[in-house]
């Protein structure tokens, strides 16, 4: 006899990608998104790591299991100071750093299953989110990226 299975499981492609252009570091915005929306976000273990660079990209996590939804924010960009090779007047130089290079305008990305529009208000509300919107169509490949 054969028997089949179905897997109810939601994966990353299955989540909608929040674009957040803030001027908040990216622990405050999730201190705030906690408190607003009542979530646990908490620091993963693992940072992501872009290819091309050795800059490592803060995830935050929360799998609510009472809502069925499971909730990502990445850094899209990071700034870190290296020694300059020039002499000048500063000892050291920011250097600033893409997770995705053609999303250069978002500072972080929002992951998750079941994003309504009273859910984007709400994440605009927070002050100093200058703005949100949802992942263009024609980037869904990031998508895939986002997959750990």
């Amino acid at each position: 006899m054969v028997t089949h299975t179905l897997n109810l499981e939601s994966t990353t492609l299955d989540q909608d990608v929040l674009c957040v252009t803030t001027v908040l570091p990216s622990y405050l915005f999730v201190f705030h998104l906690n408190r607003l929306l009542g979530l646990s976000l908490i620091r993963s273990n693992e940072d992501l790591r872009a290819e091309n660079t050795a800059n490592s990209f803060a995830v935050y996590e929360y799998d609510c299991d009472v809502m069925q939804q499971s909730w990502r924010v990445v850094e899209n960009q990071v700034v870190s100071t290296a020694p300059s090779v020039q002499v000048g007047m500063f000892d050291e130089t920011e250097q600033r750093s893409l997770l995705f290079a053609g999303l250069s305008q978002t500072d972080l990305l929002v992951c998750v299953n079941g994003m309504t529009d009273n859910l984007v208000k709400r994440i605009q509300s927070i002050s100093r989110v200058m703005s949100c919107s949802l992942l263009p169509k024609n980037r869904n490949k990031i998508k895939e990226k986002l997959t750990f």
